[in-house]
């Protein structure tokens, strides 16, 4: 199992395929894992990427301060180490607001930017309840995993979402409490218009978190193309793969697109 030193981290990853690179960064309580399924149907010409963000998965190194711009900082040393200098940026919900940070930083390197149940970009004012409640489901397995399913009410693959809450779980306590800090105080706004790749904004028509609101917002603020998934909840990788799949080809190869039409809004 691969393993790659990237500045203090000693930074596990999957790959699959030979081409073009994609980094997949995943979210808060989740590993690489999560996109596997992705990863295991890319097309030929396709490099997919997943790593474990620092204080998750098999990752190991030092806490830092979990903010945004650090997480990202993080992101660039592992490119760098890897040997990639331009490559498609795929986000899921915590992971879209350091894709999108580091296209920010490193506008040069990304070819194309994919947010998938985006983060709020203006900032959320977080009560002090909100790192309580991170801290219950780091003690309380069974909140934990009833918290998950209902926000990915449509995962089918019952081993595979058990893997899934086992390695995510696993989490560091300062990972999950900083995620809380971190979204209170990154507020690009409209600074992400200056983004010049192109960008694709997925949301979940079921998505309890990333609710029809915040994934408007972020399309705007990108100024990009949205596409809503009809009955998907907060992570289409995972509910809906060959559907999220297809609108990331339209994305990223358009040319050789599957023969599928995407949904759109």
């Amino acid at each position: 199992m691969p393993f790659i030193r990237a500045g203090n981290l000693n930074v596990f990853y999957i790959e699959h395929g030979i081409g073009r690179p994609i980094i997949f960064v995943h979210g808060n309580w989740a590993t690489g894992s999560w996109w596997e399924p992705v990863l295991a149907k890319l097309p030929d010409g396709l490099l997919g990427i997943a790593y474990d963000m620092r204080g998750r998965g098999r990752t190991g190194g030092p806490d830092s301060d979990y903010s945004i711009p650090s997480l990202a900082a993080d992101l660039k040393a592992f490119a760098d180490a890897m040997r990639l200098d331009w490559f498609h940026v795929v986000g899921h919900s915590l992971g879209s607001a350091v894709a999108m940070q580091f296209a920010l930083d490193h506008p040069e390197q990304v070819h194309t930017l994919t947010v998938v149940a985006p983060a709020w970009v203006d900032g959320w004012e977080a009560k002090p309840i909100e790192e309580d409640r991170q801290r219950e489901l780091k003690a309380n397995r069974k909140l934990f995993d009833s918290t998950m399913k209902s926000l990915f009410p449509t995962v089918q693959d019952e081993h595979y979402w058990k893997r899934l809450l086992d390695e995510g779980h696993e989490q560091r306590l300062e990972a999950a409490v900083g995620v809380i800090r971190a979204f209170d105080t990154w507020k690009p706004g409209n600074l992400l218009q200056s983004i010049q790749c192109p960008k694709l904004v997925i949301g979940g028509e079921k998505d309890l978190l990333s609710n029809a609101q915040i994934v408007d917002r972020a399309r705007e603020a990108l100024d990009a193309r949205l596409v809503v998934m009809p009955g998907v909840g907060h992570g289409s990788n995972i509910e809906a793969t060959e559907a999220f799949l297809a609108l990331l080809l339209s994305q990223i190869m358009p040319g050789r697109a599957r023969n599928q039409s995407p949904m759109g809004s």
